[in-house]
């Protein structure tokens, strides 16, 4: 008997491994949810309102939120891939680069100190009826989109698009460990 309890705690115990390792090897998608930066904390307001956050955008691992000014005047979207490389960043950097005559008109732009390759291009809406400022960069593998969109006459500023930048910059090492 002493015997047959030793084996049964033998079986036991590598019926315990197994599960153990099968439900260590099973991981959940990691939430991004939190990765966009509140505008509030930044403005020291309560005047934007966040939507909830969309996972995987357009498809690709990451996140996208935007948070609209209670006043209905102005919105920020927000959109961070977290791609396996940097190159990946990099890239999917360039693709939005390339596609933003679809976004602004006018566009003027230039480099800005927020994490690699930051870039700040400000014009107006297609349209016409909205300023629009678009601020682009990587951190690590991941790539950031902020698109802060305004009256006509009353862009955002760019050093206000850099501190948020720099913001979205130290969530993004804190969360992702970059």
């Amino acid at each position: 008997m002493k015997t047959m309890s030793t084996f049964a705690l033998g079986g036991v115990a590598a019926v315990a491994a197994t599960v153990t390792v099968g439900f260590g090897s099973a991981s959940a998608a990691p939430d991004y949810g939190t990765l966009p930066v509140n505008p509030n904390v930044i403005t020291d307001s309560t005047a934007y309102v966040p939507t909830p956050p969309v996972s995987d955008p357009d498809g690709q691992q990451g996140v996208r939120q935007e948070f609209n000014h209670r006043d209905g005047s102005r919105g920020i979207t927000t959109t961070i891939l977290v791609l396996p490389s940097a190159q990946a960043a990099t890239d999917a950097m360039n693709a939005w680069r390339d596609g933003l005559g679809s976004v602004v008109t006018n566009p003027t732009s230039g480099p800005v100190p927020v994490g690699a390759g930051g870039t700040w291009v400000s014009g107006v809406s297609p349209n016409g009826t909205q300023s629009v400022g678009v601020l682009m960069f990587t951190r690590g593998n991941a790539a950031v989109d902020v698109q802060f969109d305004g009256p006509l006459n009353d862009p955002v500023p760019p050093d206000l698009a850099t501190q948020y930048g720099d913001d979205q910059v130290a969530a993004i090492d804190r969360q992702l460990g970059t």
